[in-house]
Order: C-alpha cells, then sequence, then structure tokens
C-alpha cells in the first residue's frame, strides 16, 4: 500500500468519526435545537362567521324597499325589544338572529304571492357593526365600523400604527370573550398571516417592560 492509499483511507475514516459524532450530539449525546413552529393564526375568516356576527339585534334600524311591479315603497323600521318590525298589510316579522338575506327572503315570501306577484325586497343594516382597538397605538382607539375586509395589522395600522412602546408580540384579540394572542411581529414579516376580524371583536396592544 503506498503513501496516497494509506492518506485517502485516513481521511475517510476521519470523515465517518465526524459524521457520527455530529449524529450522536444532535440525538443521543445532546439536545437538539428544534425549529421554530410556524405561527399559524388561530382565527381565519369565514362568510359564515361574518353573516352570523353581523345579524340583526334589537334596537337596530333597517331601511326596507319593496320594488314591485308597479311602484317601490321605502320603510324604515327599527327592530323591537321582542326581535320584530312592523310592516303594511303582513303586519309584525321577526327579524332578530336574521341576516340580510334571510330577512330579504322572509319578508318576500310573506308578500309574495299573496299581495304581489312580483317583488324585490332590499334590506340595508343602518346601524353600523364595530370593532374596536385599545392601548399602545400612537393614534386613537376606540371603536370603527366594521368592513369585511378588515384585519388586526391593517386595524392597527388605520390607528396611526404601534407606539414605539408596544408589545408587537403579544397583541391581545378578544372575540366571543375568548383571548387569543397574536405576534404582529410574525404579521410584518409574512402579511399571509394577518387575521381578518369580525364583527365585535377588540384588540388591545400591551405595553412592553423595556
Amino acid at each position: 500500500m503506498n503513501f496516497r492509499q494509506c492518506l485517502k483511507i485516513v481521511g475517510l475514516s476521519g470523515l465517518a468519526v465526524i459524521a457520527a459524532g455530529s449524529l450522536g450530539c444532535g440525538i443521543l449525546g445532546g439536545t437538539k435545537i428544534p425549529e421554530e413552529k410556524k405561527f399559524t393564526p388561530t382565527t381565519q375568516y369565514s362568510a359564515p362567521d361574518v353573516a352570523k356576527a353581523s345579524v340583526f339585534r334589537p334596537a337596530d334600524n333597517l331601511a326596507i324597499r319593496l320594488d314591485t311591479a308597479t311602484g317601490r315603497e321605502e320603510h324604515v323600521k327599527t327592530v323591537d325589544e321582542d326581535g320584530n318590525i312592523e310592516l303594511p298589510f303582513v303586519g309584525k316579522m321577526k327579524m332578530v338572529n336574521l341576516t340580510v338575506s334571510q330577512a330579504q327572503e322572509v319578508i318576500r315570501k310573506a308578500y309574495v304571492p299573496r299581495y304581489y306577484s312580483y317583488l324585490v325586497v332590499t334590506v340595508v343594516l343602518q346601524t353600523p357593526r364595530m370593532v374596536y382597538m385599545s392601548g399602545e397605538l400612537r393614534g386613537q382607539g376606540g371603536g370603527v365600523p366594521y368592513r369585511d375586509d378588515m384585519t388586526i395589522y391593517r386595524l392597527i395600522m388605520s390607528g396611526g400604527g404601534f407606539s414605539e412602546f408596544a408589545k408587537r408580540r403579544e397583541v391581545v384579540l378578544t372575540r366571543d370573550g375568548k383571548r387569543t394572542i397574536v405576534d404582529c411581529l410574525k404579521i410584518e414579516q409574512n402579511p399571509e398571516l394577518d387575521i381578518p376580524l369580525l364583527p365585535g371583536d377588540s384588540i388591545y396592544i400591551p405595553k412592553s417592560a423595556f
């Protein structure tokens, strides 16, 4: 065996020892550092959730338009404490817990075909649904009329953005009494992680200790 062959064998043996040592440190002899867990929003947007959060409630004001074959009628009604409104001919109708599309269908069925052969019903909720923000904002917090394209990060930016003392990794989303901690730094790095909001949501930005 010549010198060059010996050198080759020694080199291969050394690589094998290094590989074995690395494997042992990662699995047997040491603690393997886990990969960072991907931040997955716990609250995703869905049209049914938005519709459910937007159902009519007592004291809501409804603008109702009835387009018939011969003309148009317009009414503004307030949902009473029992959840009803009253319309001509058909009397009281239960509106509480209905969405806009459901209310339109209920009203249409009440009139057609008994009173009209043709009718298009349009219902508009005039009482705005709100979302709320508070805490370490550069601008003013408070209630903001809800839009279906709202997200946590967009809402905060609309309020002037984070203050210099904001704890961006622990923004609190409160929905239906349940609190979720949201890491807005991750959202800044990856906007796809931004969380859509629902009517009634509340956002609180805590103050950092540093």
